[in-house]
């Protein structure tokens, strides 16, 4: 019989460490990304650490949340979404594990993410992606989101579609 697969909210201590190895990991085996995307994530798990501890000194301040997905004491899936001011939230890590995929948790942790950004008011949410991830797409999609904008870009080692997304909330 398989394991539960739960999702709850970190990061714990951790957990970016976590997600920033899984997208390494993953984006390497899967699509020959090169180390500028695992720096691109750091990047951005950076900022977010940041914030996080800077909102411990202002009562109410959030900056964002972090999803994680477990089965057995092992993360299977991640998603995170950033307050980028103006009423304007961006989804960030969005990531299931090839062995957990067709499951639902992808879905689970992006209805999560939804519920949240609703309880928050924000306006709108934003995402970028490469279009080689299709899976991820159909969610996208199915959840509301459009893409607004295509365009074709060398990055990460890479020839890549760039594909950005929104989600009006209001």
């Amino acid at each position: 019989m398989p394991s539960e697969i739960t999702v709850r909210v970190g990061p714990r201590p951790g957990d970016l460490g976590t997600v920033l190895a899984m997208h390494g990991r993953f984006y390497a085996r899967e699509h020959s990304f090169d180390e500028r995307f695992e720096a691109h994530v750091a990047k951005g798990l950076a900022a977010f650490a940041e914030a996080l501890g800077e909102a411990r000194d202002e009562p109410g301040a959030e900056p964002g949340r972090l999803w994680l997905a477990e089965r057995d004491g092992e993360v299977v899936g991640t998603v995170g979404l950033t307050d980028e001011g103006a009423g304007t939230a961006k989804l960030r890590w969005f990531l299931v594990s090839p062995e957990v995929r067709g499951s639902g948790v992808g879905k689970r942790l992006i209805r999560a993410l939804l519920e949240y950004a609703r309880e928050r008011d924000f306006e709108r949410i934003l995402l970028s992606t490469v279009g080689q991830l299709e899976a991820a797409a159909h969610l996208y999609l199915d959840a509301g989101f459009r893409c607004t904008e295509r365009r074709s870009v060398r990055q990460w080692g890479q020839h890549l579609d760039e594909l950005d997304y929104r989600l009006d909330l209001r």
